[in-house]
């Protein structure tokens, strides 16, 4: 299976348990591979046969700016969900991190892994 990455995403979300946490959002780095199946769009060179990223970022954005979550792996389900369903692809690996939430720590976070990656 083929598949598009999106690296170094950042986008800014509620998300978090903690009092100090939901007093404002939070800058989170998304790292995204998201599987197409087949090789249709190299060969047809039509957007329509592949997965948009342009519009996975745009929907990414809107929707971690309005909705609130505990949990990064309940924020990570939620994405996850919108690009097998509203994108229909087969399959989805995020990774989502808080960046410098812990002292002395750089990155902390989940990464989960949705639908069915073809072997080959």
């Amino acid at each position: 299976m083929d598949t598009i990455f999106i690296r170094e995403f950042k986008a800014d979300a509620w998300v978090g348990i903690y009092d100090w946490e939901k007093l404002r959002p939070q800058t989170l780095e998304l790292e995204i591979e998201i599987g197409i199946p087949g090789d249709a769009a190299g060969k047809s060179d039509d957007i329509h046969d592949t997965v948009h990223y342009g519009m996975v970022v745009e929907r990414f954005t809107a929707e971690l700016a309005q909705k609130r979550f505990g949990l990064l792996e309940a924020l990570a389900e939620h994405l996850a969900g919108i690009v097998t369903g509203e994108f229909k692809a087969p399959w989805v690996r995020i990774s989502v991190a808080k960046l410098g939430h812990i002292r002395n720590v750089r990155k902390v976070g989940v990464t989960i892994e949705r639908g069915r990656a073809a072997k080959g």
